[in-house]
């Protein structure tokens, strides 16, 4: 899957040669990698072995310590793990994982995915193509487009803000290295081998700020949104965005700010989603557009908060997003949207 370490004219192997990865490769791997984690999730959910997001040395123990208590199982796991890579059978019962109610498939499809993860390289490669695909030299660095629109819209280059990066992966980037901000808090979901700079952190567990000072002038969230499981689970972090961004205005009478990335297809090939009808949703969770541009495969959106200091409630008989609106209906369209439903919206 990847590609051999380079060699020099002598034939001689380069010592800490960089793999490479095609972008279309890496974002293969990435794409695989979240069905095998959000499959997993589903069924693990039914069988009641509980999952951190960003922990697989407890999703492996607690799928171990299940096997202990059910030994009945082990023989349909093993199964699984023995199975072949992108075995059709099995891939077809993965992609149902919702919908299958027989316990024993259930451990054979977790075995599968989970030899996938652990033994077939799924986690490594993932890592590895996280980091690959923000390469600068691939024009991966999304925050490019950030830094850009920052210096259009005059904020203060005296390194006074702060910034928050969920997804993060890499501390080179521009963002970190633009001389804009005083410090960059950068966390993601998976150790991706930047240890020095990026915090192993769900935002969703994240600790609200108690105090001011320790909230944010701007939140990137470059393609994250897209990875959430649920509609409702991406409205949840929309509405939490704002308990961590400052209330006060900086030096020259600006807000504080989100910047988010998301694959064009969500927007522009979604029955539920396009993107004025996902502007308005920030609209009404209390966000002005400031930029927007939609490049090959992905768009970048700014958002600057509107009326500092009002905490965002969900007004459920106001809500135009707590359901489902079919915008169109074409074949090969996605079913991406966000909602904003009760009691999943109410703040903590």
């Amino acid at each position: 899957m990847l590609s051999k370490k380079k060699r020099t004219i002598t034939g001689r192997k380069v010592v800490n040669s960089t793999v490479s990865i095609k972008p279309s490769k890496a974002r293969k791997i990435i794409r695989r990698f979240h069905v095998l984690i959000s499959k997993r999730k589903i069924l693990c959910d039914s069988l009641g072995i509980k999952l951190f997001d960003n922990d697989e040395v407890h999703n492996l123990k607690a799928i171990k310590d299940y096997l202990k208590n059910t030994p009945f199982q082990i023989k349909n796991y093993e199964k699984g793990e023995k199975l072949d890579s992108k075995n059709e059978e099995i891939e077809k019962m993965m992609l149902r994982s919702q919908t299958i109610k027989s316990r024993d498939e259930q451990m054979l499809v977790l075995g599968y995915i989970m030899n996938e993860i652990h033994e077939r390289g799924g986690l490594k490669d993932y890592q590895l193509a996280s980091r690959v695909g923000q390469d600068n030299n691939r024009g991966g660095d999304s925050s490019k487009k950030l830094i850009e629109w920052l210096k259009e819209i005059d904020v203060p280059m005296d390194r006074t803000m702060t910034a928050l990066e969920i997804g993060s992966l890499s501390s080179k980037n521009y963002i970190s290295t633009c001389g804009i901000f005083r410090n960059v808090v950068r966390i993601d979901l998976e150790n991706n081998g930047d240890e020095t700079g990026v915090e192993k952190q769900d935002f969703m567990e994240r600790p609200v700020p108690s105090k001011e000072e320790d909230k944010f002038n701007l939140i990137s969230c470059s393609l994250v949104l897209n990875f959430v499981p649920t509609p409702s689970q991406r409205g949840d972090m929309c509405v939490r965005f704002q308990d961590f961004l400052k209330k006060d205005k900086i030096n020259n009478g600006k807000g504080s700010f989100i910047f988010i990335v998301l694959p064009l297809p969500c927007i522009n090939n979604s029955r539920y989603m396009n993107k004025d009808n996902f502007i308005k949703l920030m609209n009404h969770l209390g966000y002005n557009i400031l930029k927007e541009y939609e490049a090959k495969k992905i768009i970048y959106f700014l958002f600057e908060m509107k009326n500092q200091g009002t905490k965002y409630r969900n007004n459920h008989e106001n809500n135009e997003f707590d359901h489902k609106i079919k915008l169109y209906d074409k074949p090969g369209m996605n079913n991406f949207t966000i909602l904003l439903r009760e009691p999943s919206c109410k703040r903590k």
